[in-house]
């Protein structure tokens, strides 16, 4: 991978890493808040108000709970991520699980302040990614790791207008950490051809870290036709982070001119030495409207429409700290939606079932896609739970599949086969994966 190209990547997950794969959401856009959401696949969630995790979807949501709500829990993902394909060299390009499993907490609270005021606080994750190669992989530059956390902090208040509007608006800090290795892969054993010794595979030719604050805010209105019948509009504002990391490599610099004048696609070289880069990653803003329908006296059905503006992420920029440019990326991202539709079935006063069908659709065009974002158009189909112990405590669980498509990516050049074909020509590997997402939460009404 070129100097650019390596670093763009290795900027973008720093930037806006958190504990996940590439697979659990469009784009690296994340989902996991709370559990019982989970179990109807986050279908209806800005109208919902059925326990204090509602509120960091829409913060109108608190003008439902009459009293002091606590909730807190976790979704445990387990992905199934596999990479396939051939070099021109001949050598394998498969690799499978590249995605480790995670656990992602929630922690949300409520606070009712009188019959027109609510606070709210919580602890979540919006955005992220994570996917890991053996170090030896023959498409080392391109994979490596990427180890990646962030926390969002949500602190918001809702007013209760009259018996049909409630608007509420929140803050958000977010916190993200992250560190992205490379290593040499094939191209290592190539390099005498160009007149260089060569290098072992698992040589680290790439090291990335560092950690940031961003900040945004999010707004909710709720509409309650009657007690049976809602609507929610929410908005999530875009982050900006003002990133400052640094960067060092094993390839000697004196090796730069050689490695750029032979074509090969290799990052830039520092000898081993640290230097600083910068950058600016406005993370996309994101609308939602909800539906929520008690259709008879034991069913509901629930649904979301979300929009999110990934047409704000064209391109990643970087500057050393002379201003010089480090690098840029074309990402080119388009804007897209996510469709969820649910239904629950409140079978007595201590069991409620939900089940629910969702769509993720890809902001990633086809020759933007990477190995260490194979992201892909997901299918989500979601089970859950919830028994209440008495008025004030209750336990949900949730389960999901999430069913992503086969997908070709081509990155980077390889360069035995564009030597044979006379052209320059891209490593190509297919990708496909899979998850099952298991959640469980405690809420308790004070």
């Amino acid at each position: 991978m070129n100097h650019k190209n390596l670093c763009a990547k290795s900027a973008l997950a720093v930037a806006v890493a958190i504990a996940s794969s590439n697979l659990y959401a469009a784009g690296f856009q994340l989902n996991e808040f709370s559990s019982i959401g989970l179990g109807r696949s986050y279908s209806g969630e800005g109208a919902m108000g059925d326990t204090a995790a509602s509120a960091s979807r829409n913060p109108a949501t608190m003008t439902l709970m009459d009293r002091p709500m606590f909730s807190v829990g976790a979704v445990f993902i387990d992905p199934d991520v596999n990479i396939d394909g051939d070099s021109g060299a001949g050598n394998s390009l498969r690799a499978n699980n590249i995605a480790p499993t995670q656990w992602v907490p929630n922690i949300h609270y409520v606070q009712p302040i009188n019959d027109q005021w609510w606070v709210g606080a919580s602890a979540t994750t919006n955005y992220g990614l994570a996917t890991e190669f053996n170090n030896d992989y023959a498409g080392g530059a391109f994979g490596g790791k990427t180890d990646l956390l962030t926390t969002n902090l949500n602190l918001s208040t809702a007013w209760r207008m009259d018996e049909h509007f409630s608007f509420g608006v929140g803050f958000n800090a977010v916190y993200a950490r992250a560190k992205i290795e490379r290593y040499m892969g094939e191209l290592g054993g190539l390099l005498p051809a160009v007149g260089l010794p060569a290098v072992a595979a698992d040589t680290q030719i790439a090291h990335l870290k560092g950690d940031e604050w961003g900040y945004g805010w999010n707004a909710g209105i709720l509409y309650e036709v009657d007690d049976d019948n809602r609507f929610g509009l929410t908005y999530r504002s875009e982050v900006k982070i003002d990133f400052n990391g640094d960067y060092k490599s094993a390839i000697p610099s004196q090796l730069n001119p050689i490695i750029g004048g032979a074509g090969l696609d290799l990052p830039y070289g520092t000898s081993g030495s640290t230097i600083p880069g910068a950058l600016t990653l406005n993370l996309p803003e994101m609308w939602e409207v909800s539906g929520y329908h008690k259709v008879a006296p034991q069913w509901a059905v629930h649904y979301s429409l979300a929009y999110t503006s990934w047409s704000q992420f064209q391109e990643l920029r970087a500057t050393g700290s002379n201003g010089q440019q480090l690098f840029y990326k074309d990402e080119s991202y388009r804007d897209a939606y996510r469709i969820a539709l649910g239904t629950t079935w409140f079978y007595d006063e201590h069991w409620t079932f939900r089940t629910g069908i969702a769509f993720d659709d890809s902001p990633v065009p086809a020759d933007k896609r990477s190995i260490s974002i194979p992201d892909q158009d997901r299918l989500w189909l979601s089970a859950g739970a919830s028994y209440a112990f008495n008025e004030n405590a209750s336990v949900d669980v949730g389960v999901s599949y999430m069913h992503g498509q086969k997908v070709t990516v081509r990155e980077g050049i390889d360069p035995v086969a564009t030597a044979r074909n006379g052209t320059t020509t891209p490593y190509e590997f297919s990708s496909e994966g899979k998850a099952w997402l298991y959640g469980a939460s405690f809420n308790y009404r004070f």
